[in-house]
Order: C-alpha cells, then sequence, then structure tokens
C-alpha cells in the first residue's frame, strides 16, 4: 500500500508543483553577453526596465510581480560552454555547484556565449568521448543530458538559450551555417517534442532562442547588433532588441506553468471535404505560443498564433484525385497534435499503371523493396517509393496537361491514379522519380475510355527504349540524383557529399532505398554514368 502511495505522489508531482507554487522570480545566469542583454549597454531600455513595463501591463504588484536577479557565473574558470552545463547539471564540476541556486531560485536561465558558435563540423557518435569536441553531434548530446536533468526538478522552470551567433569576421560561412543548424534543432525539433531520441520537452524548460533572434539569413550576428565588425559582443541596438523578447516570453511561460502547464488541443482530428471545398477551419484550443505546419505543398496553414485561434488550412479546388494532408501543431512543453484532412477527388477516370520497376530499389523476380528512412519504413512496408505522373501534350511534349505526385507505387511497380474526365485526347505518359532517369512512352496513349491500362514491361513500350534488362524485367535506371536528366559527375558528387556526412534518412542519394547513404549506393551510378545514361523524350 506505501508502494502505491509513494508512485501516485510522485507521477502527480510536476501538477502539484505548477499548481501551489509561484514562478515569478529568479535568477539570470551569464557572461559578458548576457551582460550586455541586460543592459542598459547604452540603450534605452534594459531587462530591469522591461520587467517594471511587464508587471504595470499586467497588473502584478507585491507577491505576484516579477523580478530576476543577475549573476556571472560559472567562475573558475570563466567559461559556460555546453560541455561544462553538462557536467555542472551532472554535478561533476568541483567549481560549480549549482544546487544552492537551484533551491534559491524558481526560474534559472541558463547560455553560453558566442565561441560555442565555433562548430567544427556535423560529428558522429564517437564524438562523445571527447566531450569539448565543438560538434552538432555533441551539442545535441550535452543539451539532451542537460534538459533531461532539469526534467527531473519540476520545482524549478529553466531557460536555456541558443548560442549567441559570430561575426563574418570571426567565423566562416560553414561554422555559421552549422550553428544555425543546431539552434533550428534546439528550437524546431528539441523544444517541440519532435527530437526521436529524447521525446517530448519537459513543462518546466523553456528554449529562448537568441540565436535566431539576432542571426542573419546565414547565421552571422550582423555589425548592425555587435558592438563592432569584430567585437561580437551585442551592442545596445541588440539590449534594445532582445530585452523586451526575454522579459515577455520568459515570464509568459513561466507563468502558464505556475498555472498548470501548457495546454494544446486542435479539433476536430479528422475532416474529410468534397473537391469543390478550398479551405477548412480547425480550432485550436492554447495558453501559449503554437505554430502549425502542412506536410503538402498543396495545402497552406495559419503558420502561427498564441492562444485560442482558429487555424485555417487553404488548398484549392481539387482536380485530381483525393489527397491527404497531415497537418501537425506544436508548442513548447506539449505533445504535438497531428490532424488529417481527407479532400476528395471529383469523379474520375482510372489510369493503371504495371511493371513500373526503379533499379535501386530492385531486388529481383519483379520486386522491389519498400524505402526507409531514418525511422523505419517510409511509406510502409507495402510502397516502394513514390513517384510522380504526368501527361503531356501529344504534338507539344514540353506542354503538360496533367500531374500527379506524390503516388505511391507498390513492390511489384503497380499504381493507380484518378485522371480528371475532362481528359479525353491522347498524351505522352511521363514517369519521374526521385534519383532515376525520366520515362515516356514510346507513343502517345489514348484517354478516351473511363479506364486505362499501361505497362512498362518491354522497352518498346517506352520513348528510346530506355529500360534496362535485368532478370527477365525491365528497369528504370537509376541515379539521376540531381535530376538534371543524366547521370554523371554531378551526381557523384552529390552522393560522395552525402555519404562523407554518414547521412541517414530519406535522401535522393539513397539509390537503393536502405535509408543509408553509403557505398552501396555508388554501383548503380557508376553503372550508368559509364553506359552514358541520359533521358530521352520527344
Amino acid at each position: 500500500m506505501q508502494r502505491y502511495l509513494y508512485l501516485s505522489l510522485v507521477l502527480i508531482l510536476p501538477t502539484l508543483v505548477s499548481a501551489q507554487t509561484s514562478f515569478r522570480s529568479g535568477r539570470f545566469l551569464h557572461h559578458s553577453t548576457g551582460q550586455n542583454i541586460w543592459g542598459p549597454n547604452g540603450s534605452s531600455t534594459s531587462i530591469p526596465a522591461q520587467m517594471q513595463q511587464y508587471n504595470a501591463a499586467h497588473g502584478y504588484t507585491g507577491s505576484n510581480a516579477v523580478s530576476m536577479a543577475e549573476q556571472g557565473w560559472p567562475l573558475n574558470p570563466w567559461e559556460n560552454e555546453w560541455e561544462r552545463w553538462h557536467r555542472i547539471f551532472k554535478n561533476a564540476d568541483p567549481n560549480a555547484n549549482i544546487q544552492p541556486i537551484l533551491d534559491n531560485n524558481r526560474i534559472v536561465v541558463i547560455k553560453s556565449c558566442f565561441p560555442s558558435s565555433a562548430i567544427t563540423g556535423i560529428g558522429q557518435p564517437s564524438d562523445t568521448a571527447t566531450p569539448k569536441a565543438k560538434t552538432i553531434y555533441n551539442y545535441k548530446w550535452h543539451w539532451r543530458n542537460i534538459v533531461n536533468e532539469m526534467r527531473q526538478r519540476p520545482q524549478n522552470y529553466f531557460v536555456i538559450w541558443t548560442n549567441a551567433p559570430l561575426g563574418a569576421a570571426s567565423t566562416n560561412a560553414t561554422a555559421a551555417f552549422r550553428a544555425k543548424e543546431f539552434c533550428t534543432w534546439a528550437k524546431d525539433t528539441l523544444a517541440m517534442g519532435l527530437d526521436p531520441q529524447f521525446g517530448s520537452c519537459p513543462p518546466n524548460v523553456y528554449v529562448f532562442d537568441y540565436f535566431r533572434k539576432i542571426a542573419d539569413a546565414n547565421g552571422f550576428a550582423p555589425v548592425s547588433l555587435c558592438v563592432s565588425p569584430t567585437d561580437n559582443h551585442p551592442n545596445a541596438a541588440a539590449t534594445a532588441l532582445i530585452a523586451p523578447q526575454f522579459v515577455n516570453e520568459i515570464f509568459d511561460a513561466a507563468i502558464i506553468y505556475e498555472q498548470g502547464g501548457p495546454i494544446l488541443e486542435v479539433s476536430p482530428q479528422q475532416q474529410t471535404v468534397p473537391s469543390n471545398i478550398e479551405h477548412f477551419d480547425y480550432q485550436v484550443t492554447s495558453n501559449t505560443n503554437w505554430v502549425a505546419s502542412s506536410d503538402q505543398p498543396w495545402c497552406s496553414v495559419t503558420p502561427q498564433a498564441s492562444g485560442n485561434a482558429t487555424m485555417t488550412a487553404v488548398f484549392g479546388a481539387n482536380t485530381t484525385q483525393t489527397r491527404v494532408v497531415h497537418i501537425t501543431t506544436m508548442a513548447s512543453g506539449t505533445e504535438p497534435v497531428v490532424v488529417t484532412l481527407t479532400q476528395e477527388g471529383p469523379s474520375d477516370k482510372v489510369l493503371n499503371i504495371h511493371s513500373l520497376l526503379i533499379e535501386g530499389l530492385y531486388v529481383g523476380n519483379g520486386q522491389m523493396r519498400a524505402c526507409l528512412d531514418e525511422n523505419g519504413y517510409k511509406f510502409g512496408s507495402s510502397v516502394a517509393d513514390v513517384i510522380v505522373i504526368q501527361l503531356r501534350n501529344k504534338n507539344n511534349y514540353n506542354q503538360i496537361e496533367f500531374e500527379a505526385s506524390q503516388i505511391q507505387l507498390s513492390l511489384d511497380g503497380s499504381t493507380s491514379v484518378n485522371i480528371p474526365n475532362g481528359l479525353t485526347d491522347s498524351y505522352y505518359l511521363t514517369i519521374k522519380h526521385r534519383n532515376s532517369i525520366e520515362i515516356t512512352t514510346a507513343q502517345p496513349v489514348s484517354f478516351s475510355s473511363s479506364t486505362v491500362n499501361y505497362s512498362f514491361n518491354h522497352p518498346t513500350k517506352v520513348y528510346g527504349n530506355q529500360l534496362l534488362l535485368q532478370d527477365e524485367h525491365y528497369l528504370l535506371y537509376s541515379g539521376d540524383i540531381n535530376q538534371d536528366g543524366a547521370v554523371d559527375t554531378s551526381d557523384f558528387t552529390n552522393l560522395d557529399n552525402r555519404s562523407s556526412n554518414f547521412a541517414i534518412g530519406y535522401l535522393s542519394e539513397d539509390i537503393n532505398g536502405d535509408g543509408i547513404v553509403d557505398v552501396a549506393d555508388f554501383t548503380v551510378v557508376d553503372n550508368n554514368a559509364a553506359r552514358f545514361i541520359g533521358k530521352i523524350t520527344p
């Protein structure tokens, strides 16, 4: 009985802490960059001034008023890179005991300074044996460990800054891009609960994306926000830019946690609309900032909002086959919410395609493998990959009369697609695949009937006889990674770059679809480049 009671108390502790504890005061642990942002730093404002304005705007007085003190920390040595924060939160730094700070402050804000943006490479798992190596892999490892330690203390609310960017005179384009890549992951993936290794981000952690508030599109700190071209410390303009956001974002998030944590609900979860409907409104229930995205180019959604709001999906009338979009809504500290919208197609005729086999995915006996990404099957165990189907004008091949994308191709090379009833002439039937040579039919195909069948089972069915014979089956040539119509050295370059970075996922360079770009993918490209394989069209 005592064991079960103890477990119950542990499970409800975060709720009790949030409901009974005030999260309106804290400590900002920083070095020189943070000191400049604290202000006034020659600016007309500062973080203390912004806290006064915040209290006045919300009517907060007495114990309800927000406050924060600043402290140069950690000391001895004066260094605050992510590797050290990892040790600090693991209680493995004898010169930096954070426990008294955590015990005496509800909100704790930590950051690193701009040296953290001098990232040397993408990295790999073995980097963790050298914790101070400044690679993206190591930084993610440090952050996952830091945030996990923060998760264990629901009695604190933590804010962790992304990197401070370096100016163009202090870094190079590659390092700046990598710093941007890491910070984008921290805010858009880890904080949104989308990191597959970490899972949901704890509700008592907020990622303050300092990097992208300051950096330009290339990941450099602009001179206009630095003390000088060679001094990357934030200037008065940076203080004026960041101080209001620091106060509003951090205290808004902390007070939401105080009141029980962030909420995110979207309804309805499933929706089907007719082909002529061009938009649909979802209702979002939330008490925090949220962002939304669509996984299909034909559908756009309200990109972001705050609190309860309407999220509109806009997609236009559907003149092709039934289509499906998944819309993901995310807020820091909550699980992503995915809703599905299905838009029916008009009454159509049907095109059935057979024996469309892709060389890179072919495994023999008229069958292909199902392509993989970093999480497993990309489209399911019965789908080889997706293709694009086009109907092109019989008199002017460059004129596309109809196109259907993201069409799923079965393992035996068959698929079906709805074609608008208005297309009744004869058309060249063109097939495109993400890393294969484009092919088209030898002759225009008649679409006068309600059902059209076409099989790519012999070279005479394809313009220019452009198919590869393998164990009595004919295949599309693979290896056109950059889709320029030829398998050549430019495709080797893309493949070499990806393989040297140990790339995994659903990538065009992954010729054989096993989810990894490696030496196995080179064979197909090498063979077809030697054959001077290129597309042949009317």
